[in-house]
C-alpha cells in the first residue's frame, strides 16, 4: 500500500467514526485535547490496561485509536501488540506502510515464539520484504512456526523441502509437512498432497489416496480440488468410476470460472459421456474457458467450428481459434492449421506456412504433423526447401519413419509401398515391406478397436482434447492476505 492509499484507509476510517464531522464543529481546544488523550492513555491506567484497549480497538479496526496504546512502553513488551504492529506497517492500518518497522516488529514478537510472527518473518526473509531476501534464514523461521502447528507455514515447509530452497530436497520431508498442514485442514495442502500421491511424486502413486485428499478441499470449495476429484470419477482412478459423479464436480468448479474444469465439462458434453451429447453446451463450456487462455478448450472451440457442432460452420472462427492455441505450441491446433493452409479453409491458401506449421508440430512429436510433412516432401518439395530431390526424400522418409514409430497408420502403410516399389531412393525390400505392412494392418485394427474417430488419415482427430488433471498453483503466501491469518 503507498502513501496515497493509506490515506485513503485513514480518510475511509474517520468518514466512518465521524471524527470529520466532529472536526468541522469543535473548537481547537477541544480538538488538542482529544488528540492530546489519544497521545496518552488515561491517567492511572496500568500497562496491562493499554494492552489490551490496544488489542481490543485493533481487532475492532479502530487502528488510529489504537496506536497510542499499542506504543506504550511495556505494551510493546508484549508479542501480541508487537505482531499488531506489524501488521499495521506492513499493510498501512493506520500508519503508513514500512516494510522494515514492520520486520522489526515481526522479528521482535518471533523471538518471543509467537507462531504467526515466525511465519510473517519467514515470509519477509524469503521475499526480501524490508530485510536483505536470505533462503536460509527463511527456512529456519517457517520451520519454528510449523513446529507450532501453523498449518500455512508446514504447506511452505513442504513447498521448500521439494523445491531444495534454504535447504537440500528432500521429497520425504516435503511429504511429511504437506501431510501435516493437510490434516490441518489447509485445502491447498490437501490439494498438493492429492497431485503427489496421483502422480507418484516422492510417494508410490495411490489413486485412493490421492482421491481422499482431494476430497474434503473439494468439499470446502477449492476448484483444482473439484477437478481432479472429478478427474479421477472419470476415469474410474481410485475410486469408482461414476460419470455423474465426474459431472458433478467438474460443474461446481465450472460453475466457478474455473476454465480447466469448464473444457473437461465441454469435453463430456461434446462425447456425451454421462450426459446426452449437446454441441451447443459443450461450446458454451469450451468458449468461456478459451476466452481464459485455456489452450486445449481454444483448439476444442476451433475443432466445433471446424466441424460445424453447435454451431455454424465457420472456418474463419476454426481458424481464429487455433491460432490462438498454435501460438502456445498446441501440437494438434499447428496440425490442423497447417491442413487450413494447404487447403485455404479460413486462410489463404499456403504451401509454404503449411509447411512451418508441420513442421513445428512434428518436432513436438506430433505423429499426424510428421505424416502431413514427410508427405509434403514428396508431392511439394519447393515449399519446403530448394535442396535436391535426393536430400528431400531422405527426409520424407526420416519423417515417414517418425511418425510410423509414433504409432500413425498411414505412416506404416506409405513405408509399406516404399519397400515393395522401391520410392524415396530405397531399393524393393520384400521382408521391410511385409514388415511395415503387417505393422500398418495391426495399427489399423487397433484404432478400429478404440473407435477413435479420424476422418481422413492426413487430418488430426476430431476427438477434444482434455485438460489433464490439474496441477496447483502455488500460492505465495502473504501476509497482507488475511486468508492466511487463521
Amino acid at each position: 500500500m503507498n502513501e496515497s492509499t493509506s490515506f485513503q484507509t485513514v480518510k475511509s476510517h474517520f468518514m466512518k467514526t465521524g471524527f470529520i464531522s466532529i472536526c468541522k464543529r469543535a473548537i481547537p481546544v477541544l480538538l488538542f485535547s482529544f488528540m492530546a488523550s489519544l497521545s496518552n492513555p488515561a491517567a492511572g491506567q496500568t500497562d496491562a490496561d493499554a494492552k489490551t484497549e490496544g488489542i481490543r480497538l485493533y481487532q475492532e479496526k479502530k487502528y488510529i485509536e489504537a496506536l497510542p496504546y499499542l506504543n506504550a512502553p511495556d505494551a510493546q513488551k508484549d508479542p501480541l501488540v508487537q505482531s499488531a504492529l506489524g501488521n499495521m506497517f506492513s499493510m498501512g492500518l493506520g500508519v503508513d506502510v514500512n516494510q522494515e518497522k514492520a520486520f522489526d516488529w515481526y522479528l521482535k514478537a518471533a523471538k518471543q515464539n509467537n507462531a504467526m510472527a515466525q511465519l510473517y518473518v519467514a515470509y519477509m526473509l524469503e521475499k526480501g520484504l524490508g530485510v536483505r531476501k536470505n533462503d536460509r534464514e527463511a527456512f529456519n523461521w517457517y520451520k519454528k512456526a510449523a513446529e507450532q502447528n501453523v498449518p500455512n507455514a508446514q504447506y511452505k515447509l513442504g513447498t521448500l523441502y521439494e523445491k531444495g530452497i534454504g535447504t537440500r530436497i528432500n521429497l520425504k520431508e516435503a511429504l511429511n509437512w504437506y501431510r501435516k498442514a493437510a490434516e490441518g485442514g489447509l485445502s491447498g495442502a490437501q490439494v498438493k498432497l492429492g497431485r503427489l500421491y496421483s502422480e507418484g511424486i516422492g510417494v508410490k502413486r495411490d489413486y485412493t489416496e490421492a482421491a481422499r485428499w482431494f476430497y474434503p478441499a473439494a468439499e470446502k470449495g477449492d476448484v483444482m480440488a473439484q477437478t481432479a476429484l472429478a478427474f479421477l470419477f472419470e476415469n474410474g482412478l481410485g475410486v469408482q468410476q461414476d460419470d455423474a459423479f465426474a459431472i458433478s464436480w467438474y460443474s461446481k468448479a465450472a460453475e466457478k470460472g474455473f476454465a480447466p474444469a469448464q473444457n473437461n465439462l465441454g469435453y463430456l458434453y461434446d462425447n456425451g459421456i454421462g450426459v446426452l451429447r449437446d454441441y451447443t453446451t459443450a461450446r458454451k463450456w469450451y468458449e468461456a474457458a478459451a476466452k481464459q487462455g485455456n489452450v486445449e478448450a481454444q483448439f476444442n472451440l476451433g475443432q466445433l467450428y471446424t466441424l460445424g457442432h453447435g454451431t455454424v460452420q465457420d472456418y474463419g472462427k476454426a481458424a481464429e481459434w487455433l491460432e490462438k492455441a498454435a501460438a502456445k505450441g498446441h501440437p494438434k491446433a499447428l496440425n490442423n492449421l497447417g491442413m487450413a493452409s494447404l487447403d485455404g479453409m479460413g486462410v489463404p491458401m499456403d504451401r509454404v506456412k503449411a509447411g512451418e506449421y508441420f513442421r513445428k508440430a512434428a518436432l513436438l512429436g506430433n505423429a499426424h504433423a510428421q505424416y502431413n510433412l514427410a508427405t509434403l516432401y514428396v508431392q511439394h518439395p519447393d515449399a519446403l526447401t530448394k535442396d535436391k530431390r535426393s536430400k528431400t526424400d531422405a527426409l520424407a522418409l526420416q519423417w515417414f519413419k517418425k511418425s510410423a514409430a509414433a504409432g500413425h497408420p498411414a505412416a506404416m502403410a506409405y513405408l509399406a509401398d516404399v519397400y515393395t516399389y522401391g520410392k524415396l531412393g530405397q531399393r524393393p525390400n520384400r521382408k521391410l515391406a511385409a514388415s511395415w505392412k503387417q505393422k500398418a494392418d495391426a495399427a489399423e485394427e487397433k484404432r478400429k478397436r478404440a473407435q477413435t474417430i479420424t476422418p481422413l488419415p492426413r487430418t488430426e482427430a476430431a476427438r477434444p482434447a482434455k485438460t489433464e488433471p490439474v496441477k496447483p498453483v502455488t500460492k505465495d503466501f502473504n501476509p497482507n492476505d488475511r486468508d492466511w491469518l487463521e
